[in-house]
């Protein structure tokens, strides 16, 4: 995946994709001057299989956790969904790690309070999406959409 000098993703075949339940994820980006992530994802499931990117614009903030590589005959990174979600529920469920990374510049440089990180994580339109995982790699972005792109084939990455 290559971001361009406009620091968007180069469109790819946009054929909708229906679900990214069982996508295995095999690959993710991240262009931190652009604001972009993409999370490359593969569904074996199917003839022929389905490769999709996941495509975060404008992140302002994002958290992934328990990245697993592949075994020999192992599924390592299997999404469950990637939904909006309410922020306030989900930084209850991650108290722990608000409070050891606030004065550390992740979130945000500075905030007073929950309510206050919320609204600068959220303004001008931008929304929580919640990575969830029957097993290995979930988080959340906050940004200002997130697209699927599909594609014939696997991703490029580096070897």
């Amino acid at each position: 995946m290559s971001i361009n000098h406009a620091g968007t993703v180069p469109p790819a075949n946009p054929a909708a994709v229906k679900s990214l339940h069982d996508n295995h994820i095999y690959a993710q980006f991240v262009d931190y001057d652009a604001r972009v992530v993409v999370l490359q994802t593969h569904y074996p499931h199917s003839q022929p299989p389905e490769w999709t990117d996941v495509v975060f614009r404008d992140v302002v903030a994002f958290h992934i956790e328990q990245q697993a590589f592949r075994r020999e005959g192992e599924a390592a990174n299997v999404l469950f969904d990637i939904e909006e979600a309410d922020p306030v529920v989900l930084f209850a469920q991650h108290e722990q790690l608000l409070s050891s990374t606030k004065n550390y510049g992740w979130q945000l440089p500075q905030y007073r309070g929950l309510d206050e990180l919320i609204a600068k994580l959220t303004a001008d339109g931008r929304k929580c999406y919640e990575i969830a995982s029957s097993c290995g790699m979930c988080g959340f972005v906050f940004a200002r959409n997130m697209e699927l792109r599909s594609r014939t084939s696997r991703a490029e990455t580096l070897k």
